[in-house]
């Protein structure tokens, strides 16, 4: 006899083990509409729809909702531990009470960490949170979960709902949101930073307002799989503020092991995927369109007081390092301006660590934005990545250290092809900077210690004639290393003053090593500028 399978596939056989097994899940559904649902779309269906809730709490149970419309008006719905409710295609629920729809659990229960009623799937339907109807205005989430495990949530449409959540996971482990559908939001006021997908721990009721403990549990083992975010196309509705993640935390608790793969985002209008203090965690084979911003790492801001408390309460005023990223084969088209379409924001006393960015295409920003940022970051791999028409600087580096650049294409971004401020210990190499509208790369801030190997670039400043250099070095930096590197004017229209530039004066650009550079071409002054002040040691002549 072949192996039982909790669900047919097309292309099993249909063997008489598979279908014994079916015929005897089956026998243990219970359908809404032996409970008294009508799913006419004209009477309130939430009564007959908990009350099959209740009959699978006391052992477990596989709901079932025929095609129909279901009028929820007395909400929440409550759904526990060992549940599986599945909406057929062609069921539909309709929000009717300005309350959350669904939640897994009591009000009064106390189930801390991960011990609350978990083992649960909630899967297909139409789900309409009807957020322009006046009634229904006020915030509200649609799915929320927390102090869970072992929770699925797929193949689900979720629309247009008001000011919370279309998914909170609260104090979750072991949750998968698979192939669903995020569509249309609804700002009351002051919620436009709200997530589609929200990512929380259970800090105080105002976070999350379902139930306690607030023993400050977080999230971990969360997956986000082949889900799209978007606008419903309602009158009076937008795009989700945000796709994934999270806004509030707490000193010495983490979010950890989140995936975010395979998924849309669409007109996003800020952070496509905004991960605030989260740890290990992958953004793989996504895409973004005309999103404000893509990705962002951000460790704890210093500036929001309750997130720099401890879960005692002990104030901090601190943030704290987050690590262990990974942001590849993800595309970016048409960036908008809210911030760049990969972030990485840290902390003097938190920084974002061990960060790999590769594989990724990025085409278009607005607004001064960059490609890549990296602020107060360190040890982190960047490239191959091909970045292209982006408003401000290919790849943005400040306050960090310990950076890899390898292997980079960036074609004809509005600012510096890749800038260095404030940053030690790093190295760019391999790649091709072309038709920058500043330099090519640029380094200042007193960096030290920046290695730069066989690069190739080609026409800088591209913006404004004599206006930037293929290669700039100033600001008090110093220990600086140039070998292999070629670079080259456009032949026409603006064109860069020098091939190469390291500025002297009160704060020199002290201990420069060049060997082998290529710096031919027609510059507007020289192929090579040392201001007065720079020490350099040179081991080798340069062609020129």
């Amino acid at each position: 006899m072949s192996t039982p399978v909790a669900q047919w596939l097309p292309g099993m056989t249909m063997t008489a083990g598979r279908l014994q097994y079916m015929l005897e899940r089956l026998s243990e559904s219970l359908t809404v509409t032996a409970f008294g649902a009508a799913g006419t779309g004209t009477v309130d269906d939430a009564p007959a729809i908990q009350a099959a809730l209740d009959a699978a709490k006391v052992r477990g149970g596989w709901i079932i909702v025929p095609p129909g419309t279901y009028l929820l008006a007395t909400l929440p719905l409550r759904i526990y531990r060992n549940t599986r409710l599945t909406l057929l295609p062609g069921a539909r629920f309709v929000r009717g009470s300005a309350e959350t729809v669904i939640i897994n659990g009591d009000a009064g229960q106390n189930l801390g960490g991960y011990g609350g009623h978990g083992n649960i799937t909630i899967e297909g339907g139409v789900w309409d949170c009807q957020g322009t109807a006046p009634a229904l205005a006020a915030p509200a989430m649609c799915i929320s979960i927390g102090h869970a495990q072992d929770i699925t949530i797929r193949d689900v449409e979720i629309r247009d709902v008001s000011g919370y959540h279309a998914i909170e996971l609260n104090s979750t482990k072991r949750a998968n949101i698979e192939r669903c559908r995020f569509l249309g939001y609804v700002d009351p006021g002051g919620r436009d930073f709200s997530e589609a997908v929200q990512i929380d721990l259970a800090k105080s009721s105002g976070v999350f307002g379902g139930f306690g403990p607030y023993d400050h549990t977080a999230c971990e083992d969360v997956r986000i799989s082949g889900c799209y975010f978007g606008a419903s196309g309602k009158g009076g509705t937008t795009a989700w503020p945000r796709g994934v993640g999270s806004h509030s935390a707490t000193i010495t608790k983490y979010h950890r092991r989140i995936r975010v793969d395979n998924c849309s985002f669409e007109g996003i209008p800020q952070y496509a995927v905004s991960a605030y203090n989260w740890e290990d965690v992958t953004v793989t084979g996504s895409h973004f369109f005309e999103c404000g911003s893509g990705v962002r790492l951000r460790s704890v801001i210093v500036a929001d007081t309750e997130d720099t408390k401890k879960p005692d309460g002990t104030q901090t005023g601190a943030s704290q390092d987050m690590r262990n990223f990974a942001i590849t084969g993800n595309t970016f088209r048409r960036g908008g301006g809210y911030d760049d379409p990969i972030v990485a924001l840290g902390e003097a006393s938190g920084l974002v660590l061990n960060i790999t960015i590769t594989g990724n295409t990025i085409d278009g920003s607005t607004n001064s934005q960059n490609g890549i940022r990296l602020q107060r970051v360190s040890r982190a791999t960047v490239g191959p990545n091909t970045i292209v028409n982006t408003a401000g600087t290919g790849i943005s580096l400040g306050n960090s250290g310990n950076l890899v650049i390898t292997g980079n294409e960036i074609w004809g971004v509005g600012g510096n092809g890749i800038a260095f401020t404030t940053c030690d210990h790093s190295t760019v190499t391999g790649g091709q900077i072309r038709e920058p509208g500043a330099s090519g790369i640029l380094v200042t801030g007193n960096s030290d210690n920046i290695q730069l190997r066989n690069i190739y670039i080609k026409s800088p400043s591209r913006a404004k004639n004599g206006d930037a250099w293929g290669i700039r070095l100033q600001g008090g930096s110093s220990s600086i290393s140039l070998s292999g590197i070629k670079v080259r004017p456009h032949g026409s229209g603006n064109e860069a003053s020098h091939a190469f530039s390291a500025e002297g004066g009160t704060t020199p650009v002290t201990l420069i090593q060049r060997y082998g550079n290529d710096w031919r071409g027609s510059w507007t002054v020289a192929p090579v500028a040392e201001g007065t002040g720079v020490t350099s040691n040179t081991s080798a002549a340069d062609v020129t």
